[in-house]
């Protein structure tokens, strides 16, 4: 079993991990994860090489092609094209054995490249994607008289994602009595894990009470502890009927202790109405309580 050398970006700590794999290609997931303008310029180069492979072989036998004003390699290209895309003007045809061998399996070629690029762009259109956006910035201020770690987030489209669910996971380096060093993952308990309609914001609130791992450390501990928050949501997209999901880190230095997130709700005096400025997502404040 041959095994080669990958290397992955992970958001724990912001490092590079390089791990020996088994050595494979998952040419589906890979062109899945591509950018649309990649996967545009993925199916543009395959369409070209194809007609170049296809052309230079119906140029090779010049006779094979008939209609053609003059024998050039453009020319035989463009039947290549012509073939491949089913367009059929007329003008050209094939006209030997060899000509009728090729455009056979030139339109076999082309049935199947061009359907599975098809089912591929489908796939592609129908994944559920979440629009969540995140705060950038995690704080630290007193709720009810505890110390409590809080994220903001909030829905980007216009419907609603139903039985939303949110986890908060610390990741954290320890090393145990024998001198191993362990990652150590510890679930982040919520003063409210799940909304059943996560439409306008959601302040996602973790007490720092004797329970937490974040018991008992201090500022300065904290910022010189390496430490990652994870936090995951999940729901139902109530347009596509599907589960979507949306993930984000904190890095210790994301982390701001003695701050509270700014008000989202503001007020319109003239027409008397609230709405919800989510240009102020990010926004912290001193917290004069903390």
């Amino acid at each position: 079993m041959s095994f080669r050398l990958k290397k992955i970006q992970s958001s724990i700590f912001n490092t590079t991990i390089s791990v020996y794999a088994k050595k494979n290609l998952d040419l589906y997931h890979s062109i899945l994860k591509l950018s649309w303008i990649e996967f545009n310029v993925l199916f543009a180069f395959i369409f070209i090489l194809i007609n170049s492979f296809f052309g230079l072989l119906y140029w090779i036998n010049i006779d094979s092609i008939g209609g053609l004003e003059e024998h050039t390699y453009l020319n035989y290209f463009f039947f290549s094209v012509q073939t491949l895309a089913t367009i059929g003007y007329g003008s050209m045809y094939p006209q030997t054995l060899y000509g009728h061998i090729l455009v056979t399996v030139e339109a076999m070629v082309g049935l199947l490249s061009l359907g599975l690029f098809a089912a591929v762009a489908f796939s592609r259109l129908s994944l559920p994607r979440a629009l969540i956006a995140f705060s950038d910035k995690a704080v630290v201020s007193n709720y009810n008289g505890v110390p409590t770690l809080m994220i903001r987030l909030a829905n980007n489209r216009s419907n609603s994602v139903i039985d939303a669910q949110i986890s908060l996971s610390l990741f954290k380096q320890e090393v145990t009595h024998e001198g191993s060093k362990m990652m150590r993952i510890y679930d982040l308990k919520l003063t409210r894990s799940t909304t059943p309609l996560l439409i306008l914001t959601w302040l996602v609130m973790h007490p720092i009470d004797e329970r937490s791992p974040l018991h008992g450390v201090s500022a300065d501990q904290l910022q010189n502890t390496e430490i990652t928050i994870v936090a995951t949501v999940t729901g139902l997209d109530e347009t596509l009927s599907q589960t979507i999901h949306a993930k984000t880190t904190y890095q210790t230095k994301d982390i701001y202790i003695g701050a509270k997130f700014k008000d989202l709700f503001k007020t319109n005096s003239e027409l008397n109405t609230q709405f919800i400025d989510l240009s102020e997502l990010n926004s912290i404040e001193d917290s004069s309580d903390s």
